[in-house]
């Protein structure tokens, strides 16, 4: 049995699909981003070279956040809380 071709308007629909989940994804991780900022605005933050530095809980107004942005956010929230873990091993010691 012969397998149908795609016609160019079935790449459309799954091109418009495709644009829809991307989309769908920048959302979650941008509100996962406002969410941790939320929870805890006190962490500063310095993004790019830029010399100026904020703190977490400044972005949490950003009405355009951008998802890159917001994936650094999300990284740096989630780097400082395991720093400030008291069982974070600092150091091996051998007996």
């Amino acid at each position: 049995m012969a397998t149908k071709r795609k016609t160019a308007n079935d790449y459309r629909i799954e091109l418009f699909d495709i644009r829809q989940e991307k989309q769908a994804l920048e959302n979650r991780i941008i509100a996962r981003a406002k969410e941790l900022c939320k929870k805890y605005p006190e962490i500063w933050v310095t993004l790019g070279s830029n010399c100026n530095a904020n703190k977490t809980g400044d972005f949490v107004k950003v009405t355009k956040l951008h998802v890159v942005t917001a994936l650094s956010l999300i990284e740096i929230i989630e780097k400082e809380l395991v720093n400030q873990h008291p069982h974070k091993q600092t150091k091996i010691v051998f007996n």
